[in-house]
């Protein structure tokens, strides 16, 4: 049976020189299971030949310290803040694109509406006589005329303003944290 154990440098070492009732004791003066013995249920052998811990990290950020047998988050506090930044950039971005409601109806906001949207705001701005059949979120249609369609524009434009005030109130926060627990509690 193959077990493990610490060398004094933290690297986790195979052998096969203990027995399992090794495990038990974990003290046997003179032999080369003296130190931190773990049993093979406690680590697995990868892919190139080393020992790593069993079980997945808490993130694909955590590193494990031989030493202190634990998953740690080696990165620093603006590399934290950087993160943070980035996925409250991300859910502004969902949220702005998620949709908006006017009038009872609900009209898609992503990219290529919010494009057609303006669009259909210039137009309307031309005629007094403007009239379009709006195909929205749910793909019913509404008829919108010139006032309609100027204020599902106004409204558009409100809701973008709205996620982009919300994100910059985080980012104050996250600018402002000094611990750890402090960045990671501002979240959208």
């Amino acid at each position: 049976m193959n077990y493990f154990f610490y060398l004094p440098s933290g690297e986790i070492t195979k052998t096969l020189s203990c027995h399992p009732e090794d495990l038990v004791h974990n003290t046997l003066p003179g032999s080369d299971c003296s130190e931190g013995l773990a049993s093979l249920e406690d680590y697995r052998d990868t892919a190139d030949g080393s020992i790593k811990p069993r079980g997945a990290p808490p993130s694909g950020n955590h590193v494990f310290n031989y030493t202190t047998k634990q998953w740690e988050d080696p990165r620093t506090l603006a590399d934290l803040k950087a993160a943070q930044w980035t996925r409250i950039k991300t859910a502004r971005t969902q949220a702005d694109y998620a949709g908006f409601t006017w009038a009872g109806s609900t009209f898609d906001s992503d990219a290529i509406s919010q494009n057609r949207i303006t669009g259909a705001v210039t137009l309307a701005q031309m005629s007094a006589d403007f009239t379009i059949d709006w195909t929205l979120k749910d793909n019913t249609t509404r008829t919108l005329d010139q006032l309609d369609m100027l204020r599902v524009g106004g409204t558009l434009g409100a809701h973008v303003v709205t996620q982009f005030a919300r994100a910059q109130a985080r980012r104050q926060s996250i600018e402002a944290a000094t611990t750890r627990a402090e960045v990671e509690a501002v979240v959208w």
